[in-house]
C-alpha cells in the first residue's frame, strides 16, 4: 500500500512539473507573445519594453525565469504582471467569496441530488425515473460555466429574481 502511494505521489509531481513547464512555455514562448511588450502596452517603444523586460527578469534564458517563478510560488512572493500585487494575497482576498460560494453551491446541489434519488427510487423503473436520471446526466455532463451562465440569465433575465452582476456576502 505504501508503495502504491509512493508511485502515485511521484506521478503527481512529475503530472503537475510537466503542467508547470507547459504554462511557462505557452506564456514565454509562443510567437509574438513578448510578456514585455505585452506588460508595456500597446503604444510601448522599445526603450520601454527593453526597461520592462529588464526590471522582472525577462531578458534572462528561460530556464532562470522558470526557476525564478517557481521560487516565487513556492515562496509567495509572485506578483501579478497585471495590477503589480502579490498574487498569493489576491487569492487571500478572494477566498471567501469563493468559499461561501462553493459551499452554496454544494448544499443546493446536495440537496436536488438527494431529491432526485428519492423520487427516482419511489418511481423506480417508471417515466419519472428515467426523467431524472437523464436530467442529472446532462446536468453533471454540461460545463459549470456553461450552466452557470443559462442559469443567470433565466434568473436575472428572464425571471428577475436575482440581481446580474455582484458579490453580496
Amino acid at each position: 500500500m505504501l508503495r502504491f502511494a509512493a508511485r502515485r505521489l511521484i506521478g503527481m509531481i512529475a503530472v503537475l512539473f510537466a503542467i508547470s513547464v507547459i504554462v511557462f512555455l505557452i506564456f514565454n514562448v509562443i510567437p509574438n507573445s513578448d510578456p514585455a511588450a505585452r506588460i508595456a502596452g500597446k503604444n510601448a517603444n522599445p526603450a520601454l519594453i527593453a526597461r520592462v523586460s529588464a526590471d522582472l527578469g525577462l531578458d534572462r534564458p528561460l530556464p532562470v525565469q522558470y526557476l525564478t517563478m517557481m521560487k516565487q510560488i513556492f515562496t509567495g512572493e509572485l506578483t501579478s504582471y497585471a495590477s503589480s500585487q502579490n498574487v498569493a494575497e489576491q487569492i487571500w482576498d478572494g477566498l471567501p467569496a469563493t468559499l461561501s460560494l462553493c459551499i452554496g453551491a454544494a448544499v443546493l446541489w446536495m440537496a436536488l441530488a438527494v431529491w432526485f434519488g428519492y423520487l427516482s427510487a419511489v418511481r423506480a423503473g417508471r417515466f419519472t425515473d428515467r426523467a431524472l436520471t437523464i436530467l442529472a446526466l446532462v446536468g453533471i455532463s454540461m460545463p459549470v460555466f456553461w450552466l452557470a451562465a443559462i442559469l443567470l440569465y433565466f434568473f436575472s433575465f428572464k425571471v428577475q429574481l436575482f440581481p446580474t452582476g455582484s458579490y453580496v456576502p
